[in-house]
């Protein structure tokens, strides 16, 4: 039999993991308040601002698709677009269908380490960084747009390594109380 000090914490748990769509949706505004502020005023240029929502998205992926996950993934989405310099739509549906790819890519080979995952981020940010240059009517080889996207591939890479050890990390201390936990 369970303690009652168990079973409270296992319904505040599962009250959280009812709230994670909106948890994710406010990490991304902080990431992206993080991304469009506060590497700016290091002084790193734009090339090398690695895109921290798509690390999100990339944690996403690896969790079971479920309806919360399709939430969480369509809010980080759309926070990401409210500071872009990206006009319209384009970058959230990118957004949304690298999270698409990487539920399938999830369902075929193993993306529930962090080496992929960090991979598997920078080959999104290299995608999106063609797609948005192609989008503003730049050519996709042009010489500049293959800099930035190299750029953001290397230092989006170099940072997911740090934030998917973390949510990694949380996933696996909350594992125990609550089996979904943040799987959404």
């Amino acid at each position: 039999m369970s303690s009652p000090r168990y079973q409270t914490l296992k319904k505040t748990m599962n009250t959280l993991a009812f709230f994670s769509p909106l948890f994710f949706t406010f990490a991304a505004f902080i990431l992206t308040a993080i991304e469009s502020s506060f590497f700016p005023n290091l002084g790193v240029p734009a090339t090398f601002i690695p895109d921290l929502n798509l690390v999100l998205i990339i944690f996403l992926t690896s969790r079971p698709l479920g309806g919360r996950a399709l939430l969480a993934a369509a809010g980080i989405s759309l926070t990401t677009s409210l500071f872009s310099s990206t006009p319209g739509i384009l970058q959230p549906l990118i957004f949304f269908s690298i999270f698409l790819i990487g539920c399938r890519l999830n369902q075929t080979i193993f993306m529930n380490h962090i080496f992929p995952q960090a991979v598997f981020a920078g080959i999104g940010k290299f995608l999106l960084t063609l797609f948005t240059g192609f989008s503003m009517g730049l050519s996709p080889l042009s010489p500049d747009i293959l800099l930035k996207a190299a750029g953001g591939t290397a230092t989006t890479i170099l940072f997911a390594f740090p934030i998917l050890f973390f949510l990694n990390t949380l996933q696996e201390h909350y594992l125990p109380t609550n089996p979904n936990g943040l799987s959404i």
